[in-house]
C-alpha cells in the first residue's frame, strides 16, 4: 500500500485559483497522516491481538495513542502488561512516532523515562513502516535486545556482562511494574 493511495491531492485548473482558496487550517501532510493513522486504528491483525493491544487515545486527537504490549513467552517479560504511549507527530508517515514505556522496565533498550532506543524509530525509519508494525518489533526486542544500547543504561551492562543476573532483575520488574 503507497503512500498515494493512503493520500489523496487536490488539483485546481489555474494557480490562481488555488491561490484565491482560503488557506486549510491543517496541511495536506497532516491530512495525509490523519486519514492513514484513521485506516491503521482499524487494522488488527489476529495474531497481534494477543500481544498487542493498541488504540487512540482519544477521538478526538488521531495523533496521540496508547497500547499495551504483552511480554513475549521465554523472556524475563513473559506475561507483563507493559503500557506505552505513541505520539505521532503530524508529518506521519514520514517523520516516526515516539513511542515510550509507561510501565517501569528494565531493559538496555529502554532508558530510566521509558524511551525506546532501536532503529526502526530513528535512522532506519521508513513512510512504509505502520504503528503495528512498529509496536511488533518492540514486542520482538523486549526478548532480543538489539544495539544501539542506551547510554549509562545499568541494564546494559548485566546484559553483556551477567545475563543472568539481568534475567533475574528484569523478571523482577516484570512481576512488580507489569502485572505479570
Amino acid at each position: 500500500m503507497g503512500i498515494f493511495k493512503t493520500c489523496s491531492f487536490r488539483r485546481s485548473a489555474s494557480p490562481a485559483a488555488a491561490y484565491n482558496q482560503p488557506k486549510s487550517k491543517k496541511s495536506s501532510a497532516s491530512l495525509c497522516g490523519e486519514k492513514r493513522l484513521l485506516k491503521e486504528s482499524k487494522m488488527k491483525d489476529q495474531i497481534l491481538m494477543k500481544l498487542i493491544n493498541s488504540r487512540l487515545a482519544s477521538p478526538e486527537n488521531v495523533f496521540r495513542w496508547e497500547a499495551n504490549i504483552i511480554g513475549p513467552a521465554n523472556c524475563p517479560f513473559e506475561n507483563g502488561d507493559f503500557a506505552v504511549s505513541i505520539h505521532i507527530p503530524t508529518s506521519y508517515p514520514f517523520k516516526p512516532p515516539k513511542i515510550t514505556f509507561i510501565t517501569k522496565i528494565f531493559h538496555p533498550n529502554v532508558n530510566k523515562k521509558g524511551e525506546i532506543s532501536i532503529d526502526i524509530l530513528g535512522s532506519q525509519w521508513s513512510p512504509s513502516l505502520r504503528i503495528d508494525l512498529v509496536l511488533l518489533s518492540i514486542c520482538s526486542v523486549l526478548s532480543n535486545p538489539v544495539e544501539p544500547f542506551v547510554p549509562c543504561n545499568p541494564a546494559v551492562m548485566l546484559y553483556q556482562q551477567d545475563r543472568n543476573a539481568y534475567e533475574k532483575i528484569a523478571r523482577m520488574w516484570t512481576l512488580e511494574f507489569a502485572n505479570a
